[in-house]
């Protein structure tokens, strides 16, 4: 190993270095909570004619999470009744690989998953970038903090494995998913 290439090494430590410095736990901790009364948001409104007519319901009550970046933490979960379905909004975490946050929806009759994802993103061969050097090359550029600041997050519906799609959070396929997930 040459020095410069120590010294390349050195440097980059420093950089990652200042990216931990730089990360606020409690900034990252109000946007999951933003980004999840959003999507609490949008439920409600998919659901607004049947709560109106006594038809469906919506709860929350609340849960602690725990995570690396803050330790535990309350928030809430959502709970949706319809006739004798109960279908529950479980928040599982952010600052997972490849997305924001993730939502595990529960019925009688199974589970679906919600995704907070780059809003260009379709499928999960989208989130795996393979990069090569060779020895002596300098290593091909990794995202900027600017790249990843210009992402438009928004919430998903997780297709199952192997294909793992990430559907747009329709009132359409809001509705398929629950029938999914509470359909006997």
């Amino acid at each position: 190993m040459s020095e410069s290439e120590f010294d390349a090494f050195v440097r980059q430590q420093q950089t990652d270095a200042e990216k931990v410095a730089d990360f606020d736990p409690k900034r990252q901790l109000q946007e999951w909570y933003d980004y999840l009364d959003l999507l609490y948001k949008k439920i409600a409104s998919f659901m607004e004619r049947y709560v109106s007519a006594n038809t469906a319901s919506i709860a929350y009550d609340d849960i602690t999470l725990t995570e690396d970046f803050s330790g535990n933490y309350p928030i809430r979960r959502m709970v949706l009744n319809i006739g004798r379905s109960t279908i529950t909004f479980t928040p599982i975490g952010t600052m997972l690989i490849g997305s924001k946050g993730r939502v595990d929806v529960q019925g009688p009759r199974g589970g679906a998953r919600l995704i907070l994802i780059n809003k260009k993103v379709t499928h999960a061969h989208q989130l795996i970038t393979v990069r090569v050097s060779r020895p002596g090359d300098p290593p091909p550029a990794l995202p900027t903090a600017e790249d990843i600041k210009t992402i438009e997050w928004e919430w998903k519906i997780i297709t199952p494995p192997p294909e793992m799609g990430f559907i747009d959070l329709t009132e359409d396929a809001f509705f398929n998913m629950i029938l999914t997930v509470a359909n006997s």
